[in-house]
């Protein structure tokens, strides 16, 4: 009986467990002070994110606009994309993937097919 009551006690401790922190304890909400560099110069922004386990949201605003983003955070390693409206009309998907190490991001961008740079970020 005290073996059963013991499994069974077990067995709603672990239910009852919060779920495991995200990305092995990394979150990277908050805001986030990033600069990307391309050809045409170091482009100064801001990241907003919310991260919901490894999925996440948010926006990235600059002098050109607001714009939303989507991703993952895995690891040590966040990817994240959004659409940007190029002066010519056509949609760029951006795509961004940097490695987190304490409050900075350090990466790389693919400006959907027209070119790539890289981009770091600071938490505000």
């Amino acid at each position: 009986m005290k073996r059963l009551l013991g499994l069974v006690l077990a067995a709603v401790l672990l239910v009852g467990l919060p779920a495991r922190p995200a990305a092995q304890g990394i979150d990277v909400s908050g805001e986030w002070a990033i600069t990307v560099n391309t050809d045409g110069g170091p482009i100064p922004a801001t990241l907003v994110l919310k991260q919901d386990g490894e999925k996440v949201t948010g926006s990235i605003k600059s002098e050109q606009g607001e714009l939303a983003l989507e991703g993952t955070m895995k690891d040590k390693t966040l990817t994240f994309a959004f659409v940007y409206p190029a002066p010519d009309g056509s949609n760029l998907t951006i795509t961004m993937t940097g490695t987190i190490e304490g409050d900075t991001i350090k990466g790389t961008a693919d400006f959907g097919g027209t070119g790539s740079g890289d981009w770091s970020a600071t938490k505000k």
